[in-house]
């Protein structure tokens, strides 16, 4: 792992269904609650009541010098502010005050890693042809800078500062760490370093980079949230339609509080694609097994496409296609959400290094020569998230082209020479559907189909995107068609792919012949992904739940098995605690990591199913229990003894 920091939020008690508005500790998140001792001084990021951010900010700057306010962040109605622990205590209390949340560090979500697979043509893996450069979208890749490179002459409309505070200086284009540099070229890289070989998914797309992180790959979430306000407010002038965070921090509170979450929703809300990192921790420390329940922030984000790492053996097919053990699964922690929503290639990337940055430095074994300069070599869901904001980029200007041949194709003459007026633009929501619709769903090494915790819908599939993207008619009303029949599989090399033919829609799998062709109100910018019910939604014409529950609630499972098909390994199943299980409540109407007041750790069960990741405390007998057991499905039950120090949501 490249400086990426294990933390765990210690002593994460419950949380009532009133949230954090009582006063007192319920203001702070775990991490603040559990840690309110401290010398010196602190930051936080506080959110406000409406209309109060004035009054508190007297308050806060009328109890001592050492407390002040560093940042404001208008778009969620809260502010950074300089503490020590008197000032903490007082935000605590204070009746104007919603919530108080540490403000995290954020690292990348790169990792090192040596095997010598290296996928050559992404855009060949994702069944892509040259068809669409992504030249007229901007991606604002928030990260550690962008070098400029042969690969990005001319396509880097800005650089902005946001590291220590700076709030969005504009500075001349660099990358320190060497991150950033990576990821944009996976996503846009021309191929002219390499003579083509390792060009990105859209290599015509502009590229705006806000600094985030420093030399070291690390900053505060403050300053991601002042980069995604920026992203927001000049997305008109810069022409931003996709925002790429390659970076994360622990789950410490939900998402409703959670103030870099808020900013993604906002900025989603805004019509901006946010396309965000589900993570690198996947595998268990300890035992070294893969485990669940590792998304950080902002990946447990509603309405982002949270994306996951997919690796292969070199090949364009995908019977080969795995996801590897460092990728994050889900759910996320405290809300448990389904994350990741897909996967994409994640593991080996070659992609454009940033001259005497950190990591080019620190790992001269990952910096690889190439025709006309030099690359790096690096895995991580950082990785893959960069080809999905590319591939967003293509399926924007897919759809918006197709929107202007419908144009000329509609009309001659004299009608021909009136303004043209583009339609409504596919919405976030929309683009979601249809990369997890599109998407290719992954098997293990035996064959058995990885669990939606695992790889979401499954494989980003580009051209079934893409297509899908083109063919959408937003002019057409909601409830009605906009998109002709498609066949639903993709050939990937001598391999035909079917479609997942689904979207993971809040609690619920949603399939049916009309869920994709049919303009669906949930696709509104005003939605917010999963949110209501099914019927709240008013999905279209033969949409509808699966047969297979996903998760929910269990009313009457005695001893928690499937519905469905158990043998496709496709079903999982959590929710209220049966009566037997007593207290304990992991999913459903409780929060992931509130188990009565005690610190939920990961380790191995010492049971005859040694191989399951168990949850629950070092001490209790009356632990949750939850893993792989039998056909790759999750189970839950109650363990007996637990060994092994664990680790809180597997976070970055």
């Amino acid at each position: 792992m490249v400086a990426l920091a294990l933390c765990t939020p210690a002593q994460a008690g419950p949380q009532s269904d009133k949230g954090r508005g009582g006063g007192g500790r319920a203001h702070l998140d775990a991490t603040l609650q559990s840690h309110q001792s401290f010398d010196g001084t602190t930051t936080v990021i506080v959110t406000v009541r409406d209309g109060a951010d004035e009054d508190v900010k007297k308050r806060v700057e009328g109890h001592g010098s050492k407390n002040k306010i560093v940042n404001r962040h208008r778009s969620i109605n809260a502010m950074s502010v300089r503490v020590d622990q008197d000032g903490l205590a007082t935000l605590a209390n204070d009746p104007d005050v919603e919530s108080v949340s540490i403000d995290a560090d954020v690292t990348a979500s790169a990792t090192i890693d040596d095997g010598s697979s290296v996928v050559s043509d992404l855009k060949k893996k994702l069944a892509l042809g040259n068809w669409f450069t992504g030249s007229t979208v901007t991606i604002a890749v928030i990260d550690s800078g962008i070098a400029p490179t042969a690969d990005s002459t001319g396509r880097i409309v800005g650089t902005f500062d946001f590291t220590g505070g700076k709030n969005g200086g504009a500075v001349a284009a660099s990358d320190e760490y060497g991150h950033g540099t990576h990821v944009a070229g996976l996503a846009g890289a021309s191929g002219a370093v390499s003579a083509g070989a390792f060009g990105g998914i859209v290599p015509g797309v502009k590229l705006l980079a806000l600094k985030v992180l420093d030399k070291k790959g690390a900053g505060k979430t403050s300053d991601v949230i002042a980069a995604v306000d920026f992203a927001v407010a000049n997305r008109a002038k810069f022409n931003i339609r996709v925002i790429n965070l390659s970076l994360g921090h622990p789950i410490y509170e939900s998402a409703l509080t959670d103030p870099l979450v808020r900013s993604v929703e906002a900025a989603v809300r805004a019509g901006i694609v946010v396309v965000a990192a589900a993570g690198n921790y996947g595998t268990n420390p300890v035992t070294g097994q893969p485990g669940y329940a590792g998304i950080a922030s902002p990946g447990n984000a509603p309405s982002a496409i949270t994306v996951g790492a997919a690796s292969n053996a070199g090949s364009i097919e995908r019977t080969d296609d795995r996801v590897p053990s460092f990728s994050s699964r889900g759910p996320s922690w405290f809300d448990g959400y389904a994350k990741p929503d897909v996967v994409a290639p994640g593991s080996n990337l070659m992609s454009d290094l940033a001259a005497g940055s950190t990591l080019a430095t620190t790992y001269p074994s990952l910096v690889y020569p190439s025709a006309y300069g030099k690359l790096l070599k690096l895995s991580g869901s950082s990785m893959a998230t960069g080809v999905v904001s590319g591939l967003v980029a293509a399926m924007i200007e897919a759809h918006d082209y197709a929107a202007q041949l419908r144009y000329d194709t509609s009309l001659t003459g004299r009608l021909k020479k009136l303004a043209y007026v583009p339609p409504p633009a596919l919405t976030p929501n929309a683009i979601k559907a249809m990369l997890q619709y599109s998407a290719t769903p992954l098997r293990d090494a035996n064959g058995m189909k990885y669990d939606a915790l695992t790889q979401g819908a499954g494989e980003v599939d580009g051209l079934g995107a893409i297509a899908l993207a083109y063919m959408a008619d937003t002019t057409q009303l909601p409830g009605t068609a906009w998109i002709g029949a498609i066949p639903p599989t993709t050939q990937f090399g001598s391999d035909v792919e079917n479609w997942s033919q689904q979207i993971i829609w809040g609690t619920r799998v949603v399939t049916g012949p009309s869920l994709i062709d049919v303009n669906q109100l949930a696709w509104s910018t005003s939605v917010v992904w999963g949110a209501g019910e099914l019927d709240n939604i008013v999905w279209g014409t033969m949409s509808q739940e699966s047969d297979n529950i996903v998760w929910g609630t269990s009313a009457v499972l005695g001893d928690v098995v499937w519905a469905g098909s158990v043998m496709e390994g496709d079903n999982i199943v959590w929710g209220t605690s049966l009566a037997s299980w007593g207290p304990n409540i992991v999913w459903g109407t409780s929060l992931l990591g509130a188990l009565e007041g005690d610190n939920i750790v990961w380790g191995t069960s010492l049971s005859t199913e040694s191989d399951n990741i168990v949850w629950g405390t070092m001490t209790e007998s009356d632990n949750i229990v939850w893993g792989t057991l039998e056909y790759d499905n999750i189970v839950w039950g109650t363990a007996n003894k637990m060994t092994g120090q664990g680790l809180v949501g597997g976070v970055q």
